[in-house]
């Protein structure tokens, strides 16, 4: 986990719900039953969290030297956001996904495209000199006191 953490993840997503998601022995702890092994449920919550990086770093490479050190919050967000929707999106039995999920994972690929085209900026340097804004120009009247004039002192 380069962009985000387990403890970051269980801010975004409450615990009992982390392990109903990574839980693939028993799905709904509520009614009971065996329980995935630890290991393996970090092991799943790891690899969402890595499909989550792969998008981010998709969307950035050639703009920015990856990985991303240190990471910005902007990203550490977005990564949360992904891999929150990827946790989700491993229990469609369960009908759709939750409305706010779908919305942030939608909000967070596009403002992911915007890092990307150049219009957003994620506050690190791209290791470009930034182009200027616009253009100058400047009107000069002819030097009164040239260089033969000057000489001629």
């Amino acid at each position: 986990m380069r962009y985000c953490t387990l403890a970051d993840l269980q801010l975004a997503i409450p615990l009992q719900t982390l392990i109903a998601l990574s839980n693939d022995a028993q799905p709904d702890l509520s009614y009971g039953g065996t329980v995935t092994p630890p290991q393996l449920m970090m092991e799943v919550i790891e690899d969402k969290v890595r499909q989550a990086e792969e998008v981010v770093d998709s969307h950035l490479r050639g703009r920015y030297t990856l990985p991303l050190l240190p990471v910005p919050t902007v990203i550490k967000d977005l990564t949360i956001k992904l891999a929150r929707h990827e946790l989700y999106a491993r229990r469609p039995e369960g009908g759709d996904l939750p409305d706010a999920v779908v919305r942030t994972y939608k909000a967070s690929m596009h403002m992911l495209e915007q890092i990307r085209d150049g219009k957003l900026t994620i506050g690190i340097p791209t290791g470009e000199a930034a182009p200027e804004s616009g253009e100058m120009k400047v009107r000069t009247s002819e030097r009164r006191f040239n260089k033969k004039l000057l000489d001629s002192y």
